[in-house]
């Protein structure tokens, strides 16, 4: 077991299993197809949902909104729900637009790092096995406690540099990041709808719960990952 990092010829430390370029390419592709479908899906909720499908939902039931303080009437719900599924549409196409441009920054270093690295060094940094990481926990998702597998990996990927938990709390909140997001504009969605129906007070408690959920989603997700890249890490080491 080796207690620090291997050297190359070009004196650059190696920090972990040299990978084909092509690994990279595969991660590019997944980043940038969840992407799509999520500019995709942002642009039908944005664009295409309009207020009579809405209306439709609430008057037959299929769409309900719920508060403690009081019920809403079939006219506020509509509100709610219209600011709601807005704000969720434009989180969504921002958070697809904004993974297709990564997918592209991503492949476009990882390219030049490839390029730069000679061929019995590991072309392998920080950052790239922190993306390795969360694309596998990404990839994994339908799995409970798929950040920590990602972390495992961004861990492992990191070899015998000693920066598994440090990279494998990155993986875990690089993973859950677009999730965090579209969370931020479902919350203002939800504060907007009850706003405007006069309800600003049951706006801010459900913001405030909102932000919990979202400082809790990701605790859970950096946690995950970094006991993953504690575990994957030490297996680097062999």
């Amino acid at each position: 077991m080796s207690d620090s990092p291997t050297t190359g010829a070009s004196g650059r430390p190696e920090t972990g299993p040299q990978l084909p370029e092509f690994v990279d390419w595969i991660a590019g592709i997944l980043i940038a197809l969840a992407g799509g479908a999520l500019t995709v899906g942002g642009s039908v909720l944005a664009f295409l949902v309009d207020r009579d499908a809405l209306e439709a939902g609430v008057e037959s039931g299929e769409i309900t909104v719920v508060v403690v303080e009081r019920e809403l009437t079939e006219a506020e719900a509509l509100e709610v729900t219209e600011a709601v599924v807005s704000w969720a549409g434009w989180g969504l196409l921002v958070t697809g637009i904004g993974l297709l441009l990564f997918a592209v920054g991503y492949v476009a270093a990882r390219h030049r790092a490839h390029s730069r690295t000679p061929g019995d060094e590991s072309a392998g940094t920080f950052q790239s096995a922190a993306v390795l990481g969360a694309v596998t926990a990404g990839v994994l998702s339908f799995l409970p406690f798929s950040p920590a597998i990602g972390g495992g990996v961004a861990g492992y990927l990191e070899g015998g540099s000693g920066r598994g938990v440090g990279v494998g709390a990155l993986s875990g909140f690089l993973a859950i990041a677009p999730v965090l997001l579209v969370l931020v504009f479902v919350t203002v969605g939800l504060y907007d709808g009850l706003a405007t129906v006069g309800d600003a007070s049951m706006g801010i408690v459900v913001a405030a719960a909102m932000l919990f959920a979202f400082l809790f989603t990701a605790a859970f997700g950096t946690g995950l990952g970094a006991l993953g890249g504690f575990v994957g890490g030490r297996l680097g080491n062999w």
